[in-house]
Parts: structure tokens; sequence; C-alpha cells
């Protein structure tokens, strides 16, 4: 594609996740929102509006909209349990693909995906902004640098003290799980990223949901509200991943608990140590004399918008110039099987033997409705 020509963007799903597509993508000048699909009647009309989308190329059907609109790109913002389908089929349309997190609600979905992926050239970027950060990015830089040696020890977290989200993020037939898939994923995709995405092997974890189920009332948060009846997926999950290099992880992810905090993102390895927020880095030049304890100057912790923007311009700009997804799927692919065993094992209450091929030796039905 010419340096000088728009790349044109559809969008499909037009709730918080689209319309925020669609918010930064207006960031990148040679980006152009050209089209916009939601299967519920009028949901995308101001939004799309917004973005400057005209009324004919607003659609009940994302398949119209790949057939009727001449695409390069297309932003998947669905719920969890609907990123398979669109996403399958743009890829069989030729389209690049930027998917909001999660990959998928489930293992089967993301290796469905990843099997398509694999025999296109396209792109799939999955949508982790936090990857291009300035906090992020120094961590990376620091891990890369070899600083901290070899990791054997890292714990991945997020938390709310009581931050449940309603709607479609606490049904099971629309998100799949609950905190795990919603921020969880977060925190697991940016320690696998940091490590070099190692391969894990067993995972042995817990989900609950016990302040959910007890809330007497009507919840409202997030833009959505939710009652103890409402409430299928859990609140809080932790686990102890085992990884082929030998390493472990600890991951712990709540949207509830009687706690201010959960600790905070950090990683050991054998010449140092490395935490998150603020990123400090951990040094000790010789060992029992001298320690040190350095914050990462100049790097600011919250550039929330600044990172979104950064995600719609590098996916634009590998679309523009013909480069490799900014973020690889194969490590994305990782995190689903990290909290599929997370979620196997929390339900057979044990540990469980995880696989991070997406190469089954029966391959999954790759796509229920066809391109």
């Amino acid at each position: 594609m010419p340096s000088d020509k728009k790349v044109r963007v559809g969008i499909i799903g037009a709730g918080w996740a689209g319309q925020t597509h669609a918010r930064f993508y207006k960031n990148v000048p040679f980006v152009e929102v050209v089209a916009w699909a939601d299967m519920v009647p009028g949901k995308a009309a101001e939004p799309a509006a917004q973005a400057g989308v005209p009324e004919d190329r607003v659609y009940l059907d994302y398949k119209e909209m790949l057939a009727k609109v001449e695409l390069d790109a297309v932003s998947v913002c669905t719920f969890n349990k609907g990123h398979r389908e669109p996403t399958i089929d743009c890829l069989q349309a030729g389209k690049h693909v930027l998917l909001e997190k999660p990959m998928a609600a489930d293992i089967e979905d993301a290796t469905a995906i990843m099997q398509v992926w694999e025999k296109t050239d396209r792109i799939l970027m999955v949508g982790f902004q936090p990857d291009f950060s300035q906090e992020h990015q120094a961590a990376k830089q620091i891990f890369d640098s070899g600083a901290l040696g070899d990791v054997y020890y890292s714990e991945a977290v997020t938390h709310r003290r009581f931050g449940i989200p309603g709607g479609n993020f606490v049904k099971k037939s629309t998100a799949g799980a609950g905190t795990l898939v919603d921020t969880g994923v977060y925190a697991i995709h940016n320690n696998l990223w940091l490590m070099g995405d190692p391969k894990p092997v067993s995972v042995t974890a817990i989900t609950t949901s016990p302040l959910a189920k007890a809330y007497k009332g009507v919840r409202q948060a997030f833009g959505g509200t939710w009652t103890a009846a409402d409430f299928e997926v859990e609140e809080f999950a932790a686990a102890f991943v085992r990884f082929e290099n030998g390493s472990v992880m600890v991951v712990k992810s709540s949207w509830a608990a009687h706690a201010d905090t959960l600790g905070r993102t950090f990683f050991l390895g054998t010449k140092g140590g490395l935490a998150l927020g603020p990123l400090e880095l951990f040094e000790n030049h010789r060992v029992g004399e001298l320690n040190f304890t350095s914050q990462v100057k100049g790097v600011k912790t919250d550039d929330w918008a600044e990172s979104w923007t950064l995600k719609m311009q590098r996916f634009a700009e590998a679309v523009r110039d013909g480069l490799p997804s900014p973020i690889d799927p194969r490590g994305v692919y990782l995190v689903n099987v990290v909290m599929d065993g997370i979620l196997r094992s929390a339900a057979e209450g044990r540990e469980v033997q995880v696989n991070a091929s997406y190469t089954p030796t029966q391959e999954v039905v790759l796509s229920k409705t066809g391109p």
C-alpha cells in the first residue's frame, strides 16, 4: 500500500470498545473509519455518525459490510464470546484484523482463530494497549538487555476492591468468564510478553465469587448493572503456573476482595528484579555488600490515552507498510492456554496439564457460519 494512501477501516461492534477504537483512530491521520456494523438495530448509528461514517455504510450484518465496502482492515469489538466468527470471517475475506482483548473467551475459539490466521498472510493483532505504555516499553528494554538474568518467578496482579462491571461481563454466554478475561488477561499477557512468551505446562488454580453472590440489591459500575442473581462468573481468580523452562508465575485477579491491594506485578531474576507501578529495578552488584533499588526516572505510569493512540497507530502502520503484527498472536494464544488451565483446574479442584500448541490432533471446526 502506498505510504500516502488512507487505511480504510471497518468496525464490528458499537459498544464501549468499538467506540473507543473509533475515538483513537481519529488520532491517526492516515486512517479513515469507513463502515460500521452492529447486530443491535440503531446501536451503531450515533457513534458511526460521530466517526463520519455515512448512513448507508452502517450495517446490522458485518458480512454485508465485508461484501459491500472496500476495507483494508477491521476492528473486531464484539463481546468475548462473539470474537471467533467475525475474526475468522474477516481473515478469510482478506482483511487485516485488530481484535479487542481477549483473543477469545475459551481455548476452542482461540485455537480456531489461530488455525485460520496461520493460513493467511493477514495481520492479526490482539489489542493490549498497555504494551505501548512508557512503563511497559521501558520494562521490555530492561528485560531484553539481560539485566534480570534468568527470570525464575513472577507475579501477575490486577485488583479492584469492589468494581464489578455489569451487562455482558457477568454472563457466561457472552463473557465466558469474569475477572480473568476482563482484567486478569492484561496481567497474564504482560508477564508472558516481558518474559519472552515461555510455554506453560501446568496450572493449579481457584476461582470464586462469594462477595458478588452475597451482595444485596443492584450494583452499578462501569456503565452496567448487575444483581447477585445475574452473576454467573468469577470475581476472584488465583493460580500457580509452571513453564517449560522451569520458571513459575503466580496470577492474582480480582473484581472484588476485602483488601486495598493484592500486591504489585513483579519479577525475580538471577541478576536482578523488577516491579511495575511504579517501574523499579532491583540489583545486587556485589552479593552481600551493595544492594540497589532504583525507580526508573521519567517513565509515566498513567498514559492510558497515549497508549491507546499508539495501539491504533502501530496496527495501522503495519497494515500500510506490510509489517508483521506489533503484538505477536502466537504469544497472545499462550494467554488463552493459561486462562483455560485456570478455569479447568478450578472446576476440577486439582492441577491440570496444558498444551501450548494450537494444532491439536483433531482440528476444531474453524467457522460455524462461514465467511
